[in-house]
């Protein structure tokens, strides 16, 4: 009768062990966005050592603002250059559900270039963030 009751608890310790895992561990996982739908960037290689970083970022509708507020541009892993929202043109858009844009760098031929975008969008008042970092690619 004692191995039974033995038995008995651990088998009903281990089943409130999974009830609590499987009630905690979805919320935490869980990191959706009521702002921000998608995003994403790229670096891009053109002729003479132009190098391009292009981003886009998808509303979930009309938001107050969206887009990227700062770039970190990187030449061989170090930091070369900071695009902010606030001292360049067409970073960031308003009133509208989609922003699309670039800015353009020009580099050394030979040299390995990325990107670090920081996105944000709001409205109301509220707003998300996300950051990403862009592909490499070789200046010509």
């Amino acid at each position: 009768m004692e191995a039974k009751s033995k038995f008995l608890r651990k088998a009903a310790l281990f089943f409130v062990f999974i009830f609590f895992v499987s009630i905690v561990t979805p919320v935490a996982f869980a990191r959706g966005s009521i702002y921000i739908n998608s995003y994403g960037a790229g670096v891009t290689a053109g002729n003479n050592g132009s190098i391009t970083v292009s981003f886009n970022i998808t509303g979930r509708g009309i938001m107050d603002e969206i887009g990227a507020t700062r770039i970190l541009l990187y030449e061989n892993g170090s930091l070369i250059r900071t695009y902010l929202n606030t001292n360049t043109s067409g970073m960031m858009g308003y009133n509208k559900s989609l922003h699309a844009s670039s800015v353009t760098y020009t580099g050394v031929a030979g040299r390995a270039y990325f990107a670090s975008v920081s996105f944000k969008c709001g409205k109301d008042g509220g707003w998300d963030t996300r950051s990403l970092t862009t592909n490499t690619v070789t200046a010509r």
